[in-house]
């Protein structure tokens, strides 16, 4: 069961395809911190036991101290000690640095990847590993609390800096390539700017936007709409009567313009989304 807390996260490739990925949510998060913290001290303890018990057999058999330790005993705790904090500094960094995942996040189906959609690497891994201590201040994790509270992908002070998300582990979906429908029509084409440049923040939000606006109800797109459009309108000068349909204009003209890998959406296929309108609905 996904935690209500989870998110859609969407990454645009560089050939323009869309991918949407899931971001964990700190539920699913701290309960899969919660088992790493069991499976790396559990296993600390059971490995501490066969040192200590080694060591101690080995000052029985030999009948003689170590000239450096008190005892072998003592030098079995030295050796404890010195597993112990590589334990907690290695465990996550290596398990996600090979894998992107650890034996919680497996558990949890959680995976780390950089906020592009590519997997973690060891310098990523490693960052994000050694800022834990300052997410974990000034206890019970309220900083890394804070810090997800304040960003939509839920990410903590350690993934802000390496650039990482966790998300829902499993194939990405891929999102079909928004196609305009209706098509443009001549006096929207006369008055559209021959240009639009826009980020990948703002394509992203235009996007989503657009694909969840049959979710939303007439009155919630519009509003939406609206405010999304007044620094585009000031920006461009572009803006019709339905504001919906000026982000539509304005996000094709923008992304499919002067592309030919995949088909424009205003000299393409028939719309993928939204659905077309029935005949009635469509404007003349």
């Amino acid at each position: 069961m996904d935690d209500p807390l989870d998110t859609d996260a969407i990454v645009e490739a560089p050939e323009h395809i869309v991918f949407r990925y899931v971001v964990a949510g700190p539920g699913r998060r701290a309960v899969a911190q919660l088992i790493d913290l069991c499976v790396c001290y559990g296993g600390l303890l059971f490995l501490s036991i066969f040192v200590m018990l080694a060591f101690a057999g080995f000052e029985a058999i030999a009948g003689w101290k170590s000239p450096f330790f008190g005892s072998f005993a003592d030098a079995g705790v030295g050796v404890i000690l010195v597993i112990a904090f590589a334990a907690q500094w290695l465990y996550s960094f290596l398990w996600e640095g090979f894998t992107g995942r650890s034996p919680g996040k497996i558990a949890l189906g959680l995976r780390v990847v950089m906020v592009s959609g590519q997997p973690i690497g060891f310098g990523a891994a490693a960052l994000r590993n050694v800022l834990r201590a300052a997410d974990i201040l000034p206890a019970t994790y309220l900083v890394g609390v804070v810090a997800m509270a304040l960003n939509r992908r839920f990410q903590r002070i350690g993934d802000l800096v390496a650039g990482t998300m966790v998300i829902v582990a499993g194939r990405p979906s891929k999102a079909g390539p928004l196609m305009l429908w209706p098509p443009p029509e001549r006096v929207e084409l006369a008055v559209l700017p021959p240009e639009v440049p826009l980020d990948f923040d703002e394509r992203q939000a235009i996007e989503l936007f657009l694909r969840r606006r049959a979710a939303l109800g007439p009155a919630r797109a519009h509003e939406l709409a609206s405010i999304m459009m007044e620094p585009l309108r000031r920006r461009f000068g572009f803006r019709l009567p339905d504001p919906s349909r000026t982000l539509a204009l304005l996000y094709d003209r923008a992304v499919n313009v002067g592309r030919s890998e995949s088909p424009p959406s205003s000299r393409g296929a028939a719309s993928m989304w939204p659905p077309p309108r029935p005949p009635e609905e469509r404007r003349p």
